[in-house]
């Protein structure tokens, strides 16, 4: 699996506890390998993890559940970073996000609260890091190259 040219940031503030960290399980496979999972609480902030543009946010979904049904009610922000990388966070609050398409951010910059939306089992931050490709979904996910190192 190729890893991102970028380094990112973790989508989260420094002194957030966090329960666990998964980088794999039945919903990071094939074009989604490559994301990564951290368990926090309930409307931690969620923070820009680079400088990039925000290219797509939906935050009106309030529908969760443990099955694979319920992935299309994930509200997320998607932003594009240099190297052609793009980043997605999710399972955000409902109505949370401070950001609209559009927009630069910066790296840290908060951009949303986690929340319960979509196939989840608990609260978590869902990063994933993908370049566009022309086969297969269309995009191919990358293994994440974080500044700090995660526990």
């Amino acid at each position: 699996m190729k890893k991102t040219k970028n380094i990112y940031d973790l989508p989260f503030p420094p002194n957030t506890k966090v329960a666990f960290i998964v980088k794999e399980n039945q919903a990071h496979t094939g074009s989604f390998k490559g994301a990564v999972d951290f368990a926090v609480k309930l409307q931690t902030p969620v923070l820009a993890p680079l400088d990039g543009e925000v290219l797509e946010v939906v935050d009106s979904n309030d529908k969760f559940g443990i099955t694979e049904e319920f992935a299309p009610y994930a509200n997320f922000i998607t932003i594009k970073h240099t190297n052609n990388e793009f980043s997605q966070l999710l399972h955000l609050e409902k109505g949370s996000s401070l950001v609209r398409a559009g927009e630069k951010v910066k790296k840290g910059n908060q951009i949303a609260l986690t929340g319960n939306s979509g196939w989840m089992t608990n609260p978590h931050i869902h990063m994933f890091v993908f370049k566009l490709v022309p086969k297969g979904d269309g995009f191919e996910g990358l293994e994440i190259r974080f500044k700090k190192k995660m526990q």
